[in-house]
């Protein structure tokens, strides 16, 4: 039976507003795209990692409980599971990230799972960049390539985490070159890449080894499909941006759009506008509350 596989960082945000504590979630957009995709009741696996501390027990049970499969999740005793704060203003502007881990030297000793033909792999951030897993990393995704699964590949990380961006572009085009389809914002690219559009971004750096972009323009509330020279483009409901699952849940609605449409590589090479679009559209719903 096919399945999804989502490879991302374990880890719990935290938000405070004028020096506040006001909320607090399981964070990252892996993580979150995960339960969402359980909570459609598609079979989902992540493949991550977490320490036993406090923190790892909520994210784990954040996963068990929305019906995520954590058997490829390693719990690791010695360091602390990732802690990000967010502080923002009175009108939720962000103004400052800070950010809390603690790995111990040998980690990302997980257990892989199987990989079959039409499954589904998930993978991005830094995680995807991080030189103490990247050898490992880079061996499951070319197993991935060799099983015929379909590679997702979301390219954005807290520049905090990697201020000079030509430390890892090496690695960056490396995972687009496994990629099938990319999901990144607009922002995101711009980091990345330096494009002043995602027109460019596209165009200029990702097409040669990538056919499928698509990119969130937060700005004009728009979600765009590039396809070679082919665009497509659907409205985001602005309330949507609101939430601060959006991110994920965009991931969650063009995953669950691939699984339902059993799109294998060779489809999202030459996606026709029907694909296009109903992808864009699973991805522009509104993010469903998970119980």
């Amino acid at each position: 039976m096919k399945k999804i596989i989502c490879i991302g960082e374990c880890g719990l945000d935290i938000i405070f507003r004028n020096g506040k504590p006001v909320d607090s979630a399981p964070g990252g957009r892996i993580v979150n795209a995960a339960a969402m995709l359980a909570g459609m009741k598609l079979p989902v696996i992540m493949a991550s990692e977490a320490s036993t501390d406090s923190v790892g027990e909520i994210v784990i049970g954040f996963l068990k409980d929305a019906g995520v499969d954590i058997s490829s999740v390693d719990r690791y005793p010695d360091g602390r599971t990732p802690v990000t704060l967010y502080f923002t203003d009175n009108d939720d502007k962000l103004t400052s990230v800070t950010r809390y881990e603690q790995y111990p030297p040998e980690c990302f000793d997980i257990v892989w799972p199987r990989v079959d033909e039409g499954d589904i792999v998930v993978f991005g951030g830094f995680y995807a960049l991080d030189p103490r897993m990247r050898p490992r990393m880079t061996q499951l995704l070319q197993h991935c390539s060799e099983r015929k699964a379909v590679l997702v590949y979301l390219p954005g990380f807290l520049p905090q985490m990697e201020p000079r961006i030509t430390r890892v572009m090496p690695a960056i085009l490396e995972n687009l070159e496994y990629a099938n389809l990319v999901i990144a914002r607009n922002t995101d690219l711009k980091f990345i890449f330096g494009a002043d559009t995602d027109n460019a971004a596209y165009h200029n750096h990702i097409d040669f080894y990538c056919r499928s972009l698509i990119c969130a323009d937060i700005t004009n509330h728009r979600l765009s499909y590039y396809s070679g020279k082919e665009v497509t483009s659907v409205d985001i409901p602005a309330e949507r941006l609101q939430s601060l699952c959006w991110r994920a849940g965009v991931v969650a609605g063009v995953v669950s759009a691939l699984f339902s449409l059993d799109a294998t590589p060779d489809l999202l090479d030459t996606p026709a506008d029907d694909i296009r679009t109903r992808v864009l559209e699973s991805a522009a719903r509104p993010v469903q509350a998970i119980s």
